[in-house]
Protein backbone atom coordinates (compact mmCIF):
# COMPACT_ATOMS: atom_id res chain seq x y z
CA UNK A 1 0.00 0.00 0.00
CA UNK A 2 2.81 2.10 0.94
CA UNK A 3 4.40 1.32 -2.19
CA UNK A 4 1.53 2.26 -4.44
CA UNK A 5 1.44 5.57 -2.89
CA UNK A 6 4.66 6.24 -3.77
CA UNK A 7 4.52 5.14 -7.17
CA UNK A 8 1.66 7.46 -7.90
CA UNK A 9 2.95 10.94 -5.64
CA UNK A 10 6.55 9.75 -7.97
CA UNK A 11 4.40 9.62 -11.04
CA UNK A 12 2.07 12.74 -10.35
CA UNK A 13 5.45 14.68 -10.02
CA UNK A 14 6.67 13.91 -12.92
CA UNK A 15 3.93 14.70 -15.01
CA UNK A 16 3.32 18.22 -12.81
CA UNK A 17 7.55 18.48 -13.13
CA UNK A 18 6.66 17.64 -17.28
CA UNK A 19 3.69 20.02 -18.02
CA UNK A 20 5.37 23.27 -15.87
CA UNK A 21 8.85 23.12 -17.71
CA UNK A 22 10.09 26.73 -19.17
CA UNK A 23 12.71 27.87 -21.32
CA UNK A 24 14.37 31.14 -20.42
CA UNK A 25 14.74 33.50 -23.56
CA UNK A 26 16.29 36.55 -24.07
CA UNK A 27 16.91 38.98 -26.51
CA UNK A 28 17.46 42.67 -27.95
CA UNK A 29 14.16 44.85 -30.12
CA UNK A 30 15.38 47.07 -32.58
CA UNK A 31 14.04 49.43 -35.12
CA UNK A 32 14.47 48.10 -38.11
CA UNK A 33 16.66 50.14 -40.55
CA UNK A 34 18.64 52.18 -37.98
CA UNK A 35 19.37 49.28 -35.59
CA UNK A 36 19.07 51.27 -32.92
CA UNK A 37 17.14 49.85 -30.10
CA UNK A 38 14.00 50.48 -29.01
CA UNK A 39 12.58 50.37 -25.15
CA UNK A 40 9.28 49.29 -24.05
CA UNK A 41 8.25 47.60 -26.10
CA UNK A 42 5.52 44.44 -24.80
CA UNK A 43 6.64 40.96 -25.07
CA UNK A 44 4.31 38.24 -24.82
CA UNK A 45 3.34 34.83 -24.39
CA UNK A 46 1.07 34.26 -28.01
CA UNK A 47 -2.29 33.68 -26.56
CA UNK A 48 -1.65 35.14 -23.13
CA UNK A 49 -1.59 38.51 -21.22
CA UNK A 50 1.37 36.85 -19.62
CA UNK A 51 4.69 38.65 -21.01
CA UNK A 52 7.15 41.27 -20.01
CA UNK A 53 8.45 44.70 -21.62
CA UNK A 54 11.94 45.39 -23.09
CA UNK A 55 14.20 48.26 -20.97
CA UNK A 56 16.05 51.03 -21.95
CA UNK A 57 18.88 49.22 -23.75
CA UNK A 58 15.61 47.00 -25.92
CA UNK A 59 16.63 43.87 -23.63
CA UNK A 60 14.12 41.81 -22.56
CA UNK A 61 14.19 38.09 -20.60
CA UNK A 62 11.06 35.89 -20.51
CA UNK A 63 10.50 32.47 -19.36
CA UNK A 64 8.59 30.64 -21.73
CA UNK A 65 6.40 26.91 -20.89
CA UNK A 66 7.81 24.25 -23.91
CA UNK A 67 3.61 24.70 -24.61
CA UNK A 68 3.94 28.07 -26.28
CA UNK A 69 5.79 28.17 -29.53
CA UNK A 70 5.21 31.94 -30.42
CA UNK A 71 6.13 35.66 -28.88
CA UNK A 72 4.07 38.75 -29.59
CA UNK A 73 5.62 41.99 -30.36
CA UNK A 74 3.65 45.04 -29.54
CA UNK A 75 5.05 48.79 -29.73
CA UNK A 76 3.07 51.99 -29.93
CA UNK A 77 3.50 53.25 -33.48
CA UNK A 78 5.11 49.79 -34.95
CA UNK A 79 3.94 46.80 -37.02
CA UNK A 80 2.71 44.03 -34.60
CA UNK A 81 5.45 41.13 -34.77
CA UNK A 82 4.81 37.36 -34.03
CA UNK A 83 8.38 35.48 -33.90
CA UNK A 84 8.38 31.11 -33.55
CA UNK A 85 10.62 30.49 -31.52
CA UNK A 86 13.63 27.98 -32.34
CA UNK A 87 16.58 26.24 -30.34
CA UNK A 88 18.07 29.22 -29.97
CA UNK A 89 17.56 31.58 -26.90
CA UNK A 90 18.66 34.44 -28.02
CA UNK A 91 16.67 36.56 -30.12
CA UNK A 92 17.43 39.71 -32.16
CA UNK A 93 14.00 41.38 -33.51
CA UNK A 94 13.72 44.16 -36.02
CA UNK A 95 10.43 46.53 -35.74
CA UNK A 96 9.20 48.36 -38.48
CA UNK A 97 7.30 51.72 -38.00
CA UNK A 98 3.87 51.54 -39.13
CA UNK A 99 3.04 54.28 -41.49
CA UNK A 100 -0.28 55.97 -40.22
CA UNK A 101 0.59 58.85 -39.45
CA UNK A 102 -1.48 61.53 -37.26
CA UNK A 103 -0.39 64.72 -36.85
CA UNK A 104 -2.67 67.49 -34.20
CA UNK A 105 -1.12 70.91 -34.87
CA UNK A 106 -4.32 72.24 -36.92
CA UNK A 107 -6.39 74.68 -35.27
CA UNK A 108 -4.38 76.11 -33.13
CA UNK A 109 -3.49 79.19 -31.82
CA UNK A 110 -0.25 80.75 -30.01
CA UNK A 111 0.80 83.88 -28.12
CA UNK A 112 4.22 84.18 -26.76
CA UNK A 113 6.29 87.07 -25.42
CA UNK A 114 10.08 87.83 -26.03
CA UNK A 115 13.25 89.90 -25.00
CA UNK A 116 16.24 90.61 -26.76
CA UNK A 117 19.23 90.68 -24.59
CA UNK A 118 21.14 93.49 -26.95
CA UNK A 119 18.82 95.22 -28.77
CA UNK A 120 15.27 94.86 -29.01
CA UNK A 121 14.39 93.93 -25.17
CA UNK A 122 10.75 94.12 -25.52
CA UNK A 123 8.31 92.27 -27.87
CA UNK A 124 5.91 89.59 -28.74
CA UNK A 125 4.68 86.73 -31.26
CA UNK A 126 1.14 85.67 -32.84
CA UNK A 127 0.94 82.65 -34.44
CA UNK A 128 -1.91 80.76 -35.80
CA UNK A 129 -2.52 77.62 -37.54
CA UNK A 130 -5.58 77.02 -39.98
CA UNK A 131 -7.71 74.38 -39.95
CA UNK A 132 -6.46 71.58 -42.13
CA UNK A 133 -9.11 71.80 -45.14
CA UNK A 134 -7.33 69.95 -47.32
CA UNK A 135 -6.05 66.82 -45.16
CA UNK A 136 -2.53 66.41 -44.06
CA UNK A 137 -1.38 69.24 -45.11
CA UNK A 138 -1.49 72.70 -42.14
CA UNK A 139 -1.18 76.30 -43.12
CA UNK A 140 0.64 78.03 -40.64
CA UNK A 141 1.17 81.79 -39.85
CA UNK A 142 2.94 83.93 -37.59
CA UNK A 143 4.11 87.67 -37.13
CA UNK A 144 6.84 88.75 -34.16
CA UNK A 145 7.77 92.21 -33.08
CA UNK A 146 10.77 93.61 -31.23
CA UNK A 147 12.12 96.76 -30.22
CA UNK A 148 13.95 99.14 -28.00
CA UNK A 149 10.73 101.92 -28.11
CA UNK A 150 13.69 104.00 -29.98
CA UNK A 151 15.40 103.32 -33.06
CA UNK A 152 15.28 99.39 -33.02
CA UNK A 153 12.72 97.48 -34.59
CA UNK A 154 12.62 93.50 -35.70
CA UNK A 155 9.77 92.61 -37.62
CA UNK A 156 9.26 88.45 -38.35
CA UNK A 157 6.98 87.00 -40.01
CA UNK A 158 6.05 83.39 -41.45
CA UNK A 159 3.67 81.59 -43.56
CA UNK A 160 4.47 77.65 -43.80
CA UNK A 161 2.36 74.78 -45.40
CA UNK A 162 3.60 71.98 -43.58
CA UNK A 163 3.46 68.14 -43.79
CA UNK A 164 3.07 68.34 -47.57
CA UNK A 165 4.69 65.47 -48.40
CA UNK A 166 4.10 62.44 -46.04
CA UNK A 167 5.53 59.10 -45.89
CA UNK A 168 6.57 56.35 -43.34
CA UNK A 169 10.04 58.35 -42.27
CA UNK A 170 9.52 61.61 -44.23
CA UNK A 171 7.57 64.71 -43.76
CA UNK A 172 8.49 67.98 -46.04
CA UNK A 173 7.12 71.30 -45.18
CA UNK A 174 7.14 74.45 -47.60
CA UNK A 175 8.00 77.73 -45.87
CA UNK A 176 8.29 81.23 -46.47
CA UNK A 177 9.38 83.93 -44.26
CA UNK A 178 9.91 87.94 -44.25
CA UNK A 179 12.51 89.62 -41.85
CA UNK A 180 12.19 93.57 -41.74
CA UNK A 181 15.39 95.22 -39.44
CA UNK A 182 15.94 98.74 -38.59
CA UNK A 183 19.04 99.34 -36.69
CA UNK A 184 20.71 102.20 -34.50
CA UNK A 185 20.02 104.68 -37.63
CA UNK A 186 22.78 103.01 -39.02
CA UNK A 187 21.68 99.63 -40.80
CA UNK A 188 18.49 98.85 -42.76
CA UNK A 189 18.07 95.27 -43.53
CA UNK A 190 14.83 93.00 -45.70
CA UNK A 191 14.92 89.55 -46.03
CA UNK A 192 12.62 87.17 -48.34
CA UNK A 193 13.17 83.77 -47.88
CA UNK A 194 11.45 80.48 -49.11
CA UNK A 195 12.72 76.96 -48.23
CA UNK A 196 12.24 73.26 -48.15
CA UNK A 197 11.98 71.20 -44.84
CA UNK A 198 12.86 67.78 -44.85
CA UNK A 199 12.27 65.51 -41.79
CA UNK A 200 13.92 62.31 -42.09
CA UNK A 201 13.46 60.07 -38.77
CA UNK A 202 14.06 62.89 -36.21
CA UNK A 203 16.82 65.00 -38.96
CA UNK A 204 15.85 68.48 -40.15
CA UNK A 205 17.41 69.95 -43.41
CA UNK A 206 16.70 73.05 -44.96
CA UNK A 207 17.13 73.93 -48.81
CA UNK A 208 15.93 77.05 -50.15
CA UNK A 209 16.78 80.75 -51.81
CA UNK A 210 16.35 84.23 -49.91
CA UNK A 211 17.31 87.94 -51.44
CA UNK A 212 18.17 90.89 -49.76
CA UNK A 213 18.31 94.48 -49.40
CA UNK A 214 20.92 95.74 -46.99
CA UNK A 215 21.63 99.19 -46.41
CA UNK A 216 24.69 99.82 -43.85
CA UNK A 217 25.47 103.47 -43.65
CA UNK A 218 25.72 104.94 -47.15
CA UNK A 219 26.54 100.96 -48.68
CA UNK A 220 23.62 99.46 -50.41
CA UNK A 221 23.56 95.92 -51.37
CA UNK A 222 21.00 93.88 -53.17
CA UNK A 223 21.56 89.95 -53.79
CA UNK A 224 20.49 86.81 -53.96
CA UNK A 225 21.66 83.72 -52.49
CA UNK A 226 21.09 79.85 -51.10
CA UNK A 227 19.62 79.00 -47.45
CA UNK A 228 21.02 76.21 -45.94
CA UNK A 229 20.45 74.48 -42.60
CA UNK A 230 20.02 71.53 -40.46
CA UNK A 231 18.18 70.71 -37.12
CA UNK A 232 17.50 68.06 -34.89
CA UNK A 233 15.23 66.29 -31.91
CA UNK A 234 17.50 66.17 -28.68
CA UNK A 235 16.12 63.56 -26.32
CA UNK A 236 16.09 63.33 -22.77
CA UNK A 237 17.40 65.13 -20.58
CA UNK A 238 17.13 67.62 -23.24
CA UNK A 239 13.66 67.04 -25.00
CA UNK A 240 14.20 70.38 -27.09
CA UNK A 241 14.68 70.87 -31.07
CA UNK A 242 17.83 72.35 -32.12
CA UNK A 243 18.24 74.60 -35.70
CA UNK A 244 20.57 76.53 -37.58
CA UNK A 245 20.59 77.98 -41.25
CA UNK A 246 22.27 80.51 -42.79
CA UNK A 247 21.59 82.40 -45.92
CA UNK A 248 24.68 83.49 -48.06
CA UNK A 249 24.98 86.84 -50.31
CA UNK A 250 26.95 88.96 -51.48
CA UNK A 251 29.47 90.71 -49.32
CA UNK A 252 26.49 90.10 -46.33
CA UNK A 253 25.79 86.83 -44.72
CA UNK A 254 22.69 85.85 -42.25
CA UNK A 255 22.35 83.54 -39.69
CA UNK A 256 19.27 81.99 -37.33
CA UNK A 257 19.78 79.70 -34.85
CA UNK A 258 16.88 78.14 -32.14
CA UNK A 259 16.53 75.77 -29.15
CA UNK A 260 13.11 75.00 -28.38
CA UNK A 261 11.51 73.12 -25.42
CA UNK A 262 7.63 72.75 -25.22
CA UNK A 263 5.97 71.26 -22.04
CA UNK A 264 2.06 70.70 -23.02
CA UNK A 265 0.96 74.28 -23.94
CA UNK A 266 3.78 76.29 -22.66
CA UNK A 267 6.86 76.39 -24.93
CA UNK A 268 9.56 78.18 -24.14
CA UNK A 269 12.65 79.10 -26.62
CA UNK A 270 16.35 80.90 -27.25
CA UNK A 271 17.17 82.61 -30.78
CA UNK A 272 19.92 83.63 -32.27
CA UNK A 273 19.92 86.41 -35.44
CA UNK A 274 22.93 88.01 -37.24
CA UNK A 275 23.16 89.47 -40.80
CA UNK A 276 25.89 92.08 -41.44
CA UNK A 277 26.64 93.60 -38.52
CA UNK A 278 23.97 93.59 -36.24
CA UNK A 279 23.40 90.76 -33.53
CA UNK A 280 20.37 89.45 -31.54
CA UNK A 281 20.26 87.02 -28.86
CA UNK A 282 15.92 86.23 -28.01
CA UNK A 283 14.42 84.48 -25.23
CA UNK A 284 10.76 83.78 -24.93
CA UNK A 285 7.84 82.25 -23.56
CA UNK A 286 4.48 81.51 -25.08
CA UNK A 287 0.86 79.39 -25.20
CA UNK A 288 -0.64 77.38 -27.43
CA UNK A 289 -4.74 77.37 -27.69
CA UNK A 290 -6.69 75.10 -29.36
CA UNK A 291 -9.93 76.56 -31.06
CA UNK A 292 -13.17 74.94 -33.00
CA UNK A 293 -15.06 75.19 -35.29
CA UNK A 294 -18.90 75.40 -35.00
CA UNK A 295 -20.98 73.16 -37.66
CA UNK A 296 -23.05 75.29 -39.41
CA UNK A 297 -27.02 74.53 -38.84
CA UNK A 298 -28.59 73.27 -42.07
Amino acid sequence: MILRKAIVSIFLLFISVVQGQTTEYSGVIKIKGENGPLPGVTVLLKGTKIGTQTDFDGNFTINVPDSIQVLSFLYVGFKPLEYRLKEETFIEIFMKEDCTICFFDAQQIGFSIKSGVLNGPVGGQFDFTFPSFWGTPTLKSGIGYQTNLKDNRLLNAYVNLEHLFVNCGFNMDINATLRDLDFDQTIESKTNSIEATLHTRGLMTHVGFSNIRYLKDDTLIYSNGPLVGVGTWLGPPFYATVSAKTSIYKSVSEYEGEIRRSFRRISTFLRYYKVGAYNEVTLGVGINFTYYLRKRQE
